[in-house]
């Protein structure tokens, strides 16, 4: 059995997933946000204390049709969370493409962790000095452009693309579905960096000798569906676990692509409520405002769905007619729903 864990990570992303297949310490974790080590330099103070990191923490309006469950104010810390499962070693970490919300507190991850390989993007962006960072610290942009321009050597970077693939690809049932170098150029001559944005399929063995399907949209926009939809549509059709691209949210793109993957859950970032395209997905969708930390336990059988907020937990499960939650406390979260195989 496999382990994937959707954190509450303010407005970014970050994704654990504990492979099952006979290589239980792997582990890989796509994107970062939030991850706080605990010794702040004298710039992590100010970002900490700046009105732009306070008015983050606290934008999380949500449209009166729906509740507000609150758990954008207790955020998840994904050093802490990852050394409570008593991780200590990271065998790939992901970053989908180079934007502040995908990389906040990289530095400090990476001085917690042993993380053995990177996978990274041909990215042209830069930052001018004169740029403002906004709720995130210029620190870890300059930590990653040291990953980035080899000047951090004590990771393996990669820069996969489609179609690429090895033996630890097919051990851990990781499809790259994007990016490919012409989307990658495309990125930086236009300097739209969504474009070049890791699309990953994860599928794990099903029942019945299929697989389920499992995807991780990262920060991918239309481009990027465009060509997934062209050359692999039937592998992505009737998907199982949606990370909505973008976090979910609204971002002025075509839903198109959804016609194709109908998911039968979505699962949301923790933006504002009014910025994510509710609407545009199919019914199922969570946020982590709802729910806070996600937990997915996949088997050849099912996948298992737990959540941390006990009062969503119980308001999703009482509208579906179903019995209370059960608490698991091996994982601290309660059972929300089960997809069978």
């Amino acid at each position: 059995m496999s382990r994937i864990h959707f954190l509450n990570v303010y407005e970014g992303d970050c994704n654990i997933i504990q492979h099952g297949n006979g290589h239980n310490n792997r582990v890989t974790v796509i994107d970062v946000s939030n991850a706080d080590n605990g010794k702040d330099t004298p710039l992590e103070k100010i970002v900490k204390n700046s009105t732009a990191r306070q008015e983050m923490r606290t934008r999380n309006y949500v449209p009166l049709t729906k509740t507000n469950y609150g758990q954008k104010h207790v955020p998840d810390n994904p050093i802490q969370y990852l050394k409570e499962y008593g991780i200590n070693d990271v065998f790939r970490f992901i970053i989908t493409h180079p934007d502040m919300d995908h990389i906040d507190g990289l530095k400090d991850f990476y001085s917690a962790f042993t993380v053995t390989n990177t996978w990274d993007t041909n990215n042209e962006k830069t930052i001018g000095e004169g740029e403002s960072f906004g709720p995130y610290n210029k620190e870890d942009w300059e930590f990653y452009t040291d990953i980035r321009d080899g000047r951090y050597t004590k990771t393996s970077r990669h820069t996969f693309y489609e179609h690429n693939s090895n033996s630890y690809f097919e051990e851990d049932d990781m499809n790259i579905l994007c990016p490919t170098p012409d989307l990658v150029k495309n990125a930086n001559e236009n300097e739209d960096y969504h474009a070049l944005s890791y699309v990953v399929l994860y599928t794990p063995p099903k029942k019945g000798g299929g697989n389920w399907k499992i995807l991780f949209g990262g920060d991918s926009h239309d481009i990027s569906w465009n060509y997934i939809l062209e050359k692999y549509k039937d592998e992505v059709a009737n998907i199982d676990i949606l990370f909505a691209p973008h976090h979910g949210r609204d971002s002025g793109r075509s839903y198109d692509f959804l016609k194709t993957l109908n998911p039968t859950i979505t699962l949301m970032g923790n933006a504002s409520s009014d910025h994510l395209a509710y609407d545009k997905y199919p019914p199922i969708r969570i946020t982590n405002n709802q729910a806070g930390y996600i937990i997915l336990d996949v088997s050849e059988e099912a996948i298992v769905i737990s959540v941390k907020n006990e009062a969503f937990a119980k308001d999703f499960r009482k509208k579906r007619g179903f019995s209370e939650p059960v608490y698991d406390a091996s994982i601290e979260a309660y059972s929300l729903c089960v997809i069978n195989a």
